[in-house]
């Protein structure tokens, strides 16, 4: 490096540098070839003569010399690129100015940034009621709470669930008290299950709450805890012929129905009488009906009708307690079987058909109708 005046000239490797000084700036004036600064005997980086190597400077990548300060040019997209990279449909700009090209040598067929995609559920998550679980999933176990230990075991259990869909396995948690799993047949009994169930009153003061297992069956349990009425906390309901699920065409004959107040009775002695009826509530404890209906005799083989409780709780209460309660056969040794569920009817006429001729006891009458062919 060699100082002239107020300039100084820089020699690297074959180009000269002429570099102007000023009090705080070195700005590069020219360059020029050294091939007749340097003898052909001396080294091609010798600055000074004495045969030893100038250290080597890097040559500036972009431009011929450092941009002043606030000289650096304002970048400015094009007309329609300027979106919001957060927007759904943004696809990086169309173009990009002209320093960005030259600087970074950005690639005419650039696509742009990949746009948002929303981000995938966490596995595992529980969906609120009302919303549908994804049955790739979801498991065909349940859970239930806001049991009362002293008045529930899994046959009570049984046979409220069953209306929904085949109850395989029930299981009583010792861990957690007022707790169970169900076992159901698939993931859709157990969606109708907490669809009509969930936060449903039981008697006068319990309430039953449904979730959804992370289990996707219940093991068996070799030695089960024993409950306060001395049953089992355990028991396997594959085999039963009380569910009403085994096959289509015992699928198609049940009425998935919410709760209500007016349950349907079916499957039981054609002798039967109201009294007989009546006394199966009281004899388990639940609250009399206040209305007892039967229907009137299509066949010799069995009887129907319909029963009407104070309450929804009550109703609930008398499914759990009295469904599939065994009735005595006058004309045979093997003992009719009752089974209940809950009614779309909202009233009960006092008639069979009803002898008003307005619509609403009309539907009325074929709704009675159609339920008591199902039942036989």
């Amino acid at each position: 490096m060699a100082t002239f005046g107020s300039r100084i000239v820089c020699l690297l490797g074959e180009t000269a540098w002429d570099y102007a000084t000023y009090p705080s700036k070195v700005i590069i004036v020219s360059s020029t070839n050294c091939r007749s600064v340097a003898g052909s005997s001396t080294h091609k980086n010798d600055a000074t003569g004495n045969g030893r190597p100038a250290p080597l400077l890097a040559e500036p990548r972009y431009g011929a010399a450092p941009q002043p300060y606030g000289s650096t040019p304002q970048v400015t997209f094009p007309p329609g690129a300027g979106h919001d990279r957060y927007e759904e449909n943004f696809n990086g700009p169309a173009t990009y100015a002209e320093p960005y090209v030259e600087r970074y040598g950005i690639k005419s067929d650039f696509s742009g940034r990949e746009p948002l995609h929303p981000t995938p559920p966490r596995p595992g998550y529980v969906p609120t009621l009302g919303q549908t679980p994804p049955s790739s999933t979801q498991g065909s176990v349940m859970m239930v709470y806001g049991l009362q230990p002293d008045k529930v075991n899994t046959d009570k259990l049984f046979n409220l669930f069953c209306l929904y869909g085949n109850v395989t396995k029930v299981k009583f948690l010792k861990t957690k008290e007022g707790c169970a799993m169900i076992q159901m047949g698939d993931s859709i009994a157990v969606e109708r299950c907490l669809q009509n169930l969930n936060n449903v009153t039981i008697g006068t003061d319990g309430r039953l709450q449904l979730g959804f297992s992370k289990q996707a069956f219940l093991s068996d349990v070799t030695n089960p805890y024993i409950l306060p009425d001395k049953s089992a906390s355990f028991k396997d309901f594959t085999g039963s012929k009380n569910n009403r699920f085994l096959n289509p065409a015992m699928a198609n004959k049940n009425r998935i129905q919410p709760p209500s107040k007016i349950v349907h009775f079916f499957n039981t002695p054609p002798d039967l009488t109201e009294e007989t009826v009546n006394r199966v509530f009281v004899e388990r404890g639940i609250e009399a009906p206040t209305t007892i209906k039967l229907f009137p005799l299509k066949s010799e083989r069995s009887s129907s009708g319909l029963i009407e409780f104070s309450s929804v709780g009550i109703a609930v209460a008398a499914i759990m307690e009295c469904n599939h309660t065994a009735l005595e056969n006058s004309n045979g040794k093997f003992p009719y079987i009752m089974k209940l569920c809950f009614s779309s009817s909202r009233t009960i006429p006092t008639s069979f058909p009803p002898s008003s001729g307005s619509v609403s006891s009309n539907s009325a009458g074929n709704g009675h109708a159609k339920m008591q062919q199902d039942s036989e």
